[in-house]
């Protein structure tokens, strides 16, 4: 009963949340442009956070999943999702990866919201982690695990449900390599209100942006840190760099392309919306 009250509160939430968070966004003239031309919500991910922060309320309360793990997830998903829809809102994009972003320090000497971004997002993944078992330099693996799959959710969300389909994938991925009850509970609320909004990123009805991006591929990475074993954390992280590493010269969107099957699941569900 717990676990249905749980999974009931987290789709309310967000089925009660979500149009009306669009219309604030609306109201604040918070618009991108779509691939139809027509201006429409940005940071609709924004919606994660207090569809999180209620379920963490309840899972916390009925004792679902232990309270520091909880009180751990709402630093990453809070912490990282505000980051992002500050620079959603302020940020520069003129500037594309890590590389972009530090070689404008160098030779400009310009400090861009991109790179205070980067910076605060280890710093709050740093606090997420704190105090976890381990050697003391464990401690900044595991941030760098949590800072860099908040940014792959940023990389792949360039186009209509990308980002939301690199994040099914890779939870699932994790469920099935890890069987660990309070990994799965922690993504459940993510999960389940990831895919109710997915058909408005899909149709163009609204972007997901950073504040999204970050907040679920951060939980991702802090629930592999949290319940996952050393070998899966290291394969994890070497995933990680690799990706950033090709972001930074080889464009996701063309591989993609290249990629017959690649190409099937990035269009997936994204062509009948188009049509």
């Amino acid at each position: 009963m717990i676990l249905f009250f749980y999974l009931v509160i987290t789709l309310a939430a967000t089925v009660l949340l979500l149009p009306v968070w669009a219309d604030m966004l609306r109201l604040a003239g918070h618009l991108e442009t779509n691939f139809r031309g027509r201006p429409i919500p940005q940071s609709m991910g924004g919606i994660f956070l207090p569809v999180f922060l209620i379920a963490a309320g309840w899972a916390r309360w009925a004792e679902l999943v232990s309270a520091d793990f909880v009180d751990r997830s709402l630093i990453v998903v809070l912490g990282l999702g505000i980051l992002g829809l500050l620079d959603d809102v302020w940020g520069d994009g003129s500037s594309k990866g890590f590389g972009g972003h530090f070689r404008r320090l160098v030779f400009n000497g310009e400090i861009t919201t991109g790179l205070i971004k980067a910076v605060l997002g280890f710093v709050v993944a740093l606090w997420a982690v704190t105090g976890l078992p381990g050697f003391f330099l464990l401690v900044f693996l595991r941030a760098a695990i949590v800072a860099l799959s908040a940014n792959l959710l940023n990389l792949l969300d360039l186009r209509p449900g990308r980002s939301l389909k690199g994040f099914f994938l890779l939870a699932f991925v994790y469920m099935v390599l890890v069987p660990a009850e309070a990994g799965v509970l922690l993504l459940l609320p993510l999960l389940l209100a990831a895919f109710v909004y997915l058909p408005w990123d899909l149709s163009g009805r609204g972007m997901m942006g950073d504040v999204g991006a970050n907040a679920l591929g951060g939980m991702l990475g802090l629930v592999v840190v949290l319940t996952a074993p050393s070998w899966i954390q290291a394969l994890y992280f070497l995933l990680l760099v690799l990706a950033h590493l090709l972001a930074e010269r080889l464009s996701f969107t063309r591989i993609i392309a290249a990629n017959p099957f690649l190409s099937f699941l990035d269009n997936l569900g994204r062509q009948q919306w188009e049509k």
